[in-house]
């Protein structure tokens, strides 16, 4: 796998045109606690650092950590998350904000996704470097620049800067809850259906494309899901390929500056799917999870696409054809990834009836500016055609 090191923190002239950078200075992911003061003094100029962090791993890494900063000389303030399922909301990046102290020269984030959003959107908003510590390989946000977060009910992807630093230690994140695993993985096979989503966008809207990073995010995806049987055993060498290679596809979000690299269709069911968890008052689903489940809808959705007739009758059908089906994924494939890290294929599993997948392929779509499937499906005037299909392919077999 590429060694994330070689694409930090330089410039790299790209075929595609741009010059891209990534401003992360440092992954490593055999972190013990005691480097932590290092750490701090290599990536932050004071002595006053904000710890955000997640109650769920007090024991496993919180403690160690809290303990050897305050033996040190810096001034530490700890926040530490106690939300049975945190939210990341303008609540919480509020009680962030409002933890912080102006002489505040660093964050070090303990934890995965939710804490690492926040934690990163502050970071970028009060002008503070950020140290991720990541606890599980649930997402690939971990170096991103963007955070997802809701606000006003609604998933948005907020962007700002990347974290400075990453680390992680092994036996922490192999011994997360399987279901953050799970998450990761479900996560990374999103990837087949975005490029997918991000190919059709090239050949119908002209949008920017990178081979290089195309590249990257796909040896993203094939290592997780050649290595998916060790992943369920939480192998150590599976388990840091996962959390690799969600960093890689973070860091591809990170070249590109914007997260169409990672994020399509099935990101949008997924936020769709969160979003509707929280308006009725459920906990919601984990991220992964969701896009995992998104991964198969989108699949579904396109095999529609693809031999509809209203797209056959497109001038250049047999091009964009071609072009998507070089990475979307066989449905058949996506079953046997799902089933084997132990997620359901079945909609009912996530609490969605009929009704609501039919507003989910009619609305999901249209949550962000992003031309995905939903977007050729409502030009060409199927998106009914096409959640019926689905509901068919689900309930009615």
């Amino acid at each position: 796998m590429t060694d994330l090191n070689t694409l930090l923190n330089k410039e790299i002239l790209c075929d595609c045109g741009k010059t891209h950078q990534v401003e992360i200075k440092e992954v490593d992911f055999e972190f013990k606690p005691e480097d932590i003061v290092h750490i701090c003094d290599k990536h932050f100029k004071g002595k006053h650092v904000l710890i955000v962090a997640d109650k769920h791993t007090y024991e496993q890494i919180n403690k160690s950590i809290y303990e050897i900063m305050e033996k040190s000389d810096f001034i530490i303030s700890i926040l530490e998350f106690d939300d049975k399922k945190l939210i990341p909301d303008e609540k919480a990046v509020g009680t962030i904000l409002m933890t912080t102290d102006r002489s505040i020269c660093g964050i070090i984030s303990i934890g995965s996704g939710t804490i690492n959003d926040l934690s990163r959107l502050v970071g970028d908003r009060v002008k503070v470097p950020v140290v991720t510590i990541a606890t599980a390989p649930s997402m690939d946000g971990y170096a991103a620049a963007g955070s997802s977060l809701m606000y006003k009910g609604v998933k948005k992807t907020i962007k700002g800067s990347t974290v400075t630093a990453i680390y992680g230690k092994v036996d922490v994140i192999k011994d997360c809850p399987y279901e953050l695993i799970q998450a990761g993985f479900g996560d990374i096979i999103g990837k087949k259906t975005a490029l997918a989503d991000w190919v059709l966008s090239k050949h119908i809207n002209d949008e920017y494309w990178c081979d290089a990073t195309v590249k990257l995010v796909e040896e993203s995806a094939d290592l997780c899901i050649r290595d998916a049987s060790k992943i369920t055993h939480r192998d150590p060498i599976a388990i840091k390929n996962l959390i690799d290679a969600l960093v890689l596809s973070g860091i591809c979000m990170a070249l590109v500056d914007d997260t169409r690299p990672a994020s399509g269709s099935e990101h949008l069911v997924s936020h769709y799917m969160v979003m509707k968890a929280i308006e009725n008052g459920d906990l919601p689903p984990s991220h992964g999870i969701t896009v995992g489940f998104g991964t198969l809808v989108a699949t579904v959705l396109y095999e529609y696409l693809l031999q509809c007739e209203p797209f056959k009758n497109l001038d250049n059908a047999s091009v964009i054809n071609d072009a998507v089906k070089k990475y979307l994924p066989r449905k058949e494939d996506v079953i046997k990834w799902l089933e084997t890290i132990g997620l359901s294929i079945n909609p009912k599993d996530y609490n969605l009836n009929e009704d609501l997948l039919r507003e989910i392929v009619n609305k999901a779509g249209f949550i962000r500016e992003r031309y995905t499937i939903f977007s050729l499906l409502h030009s060409l005037d199927v998106l009914d055609d096409a959640g019926e299909y689905l509901i068919q392919y689900f309930y009615k077999k």
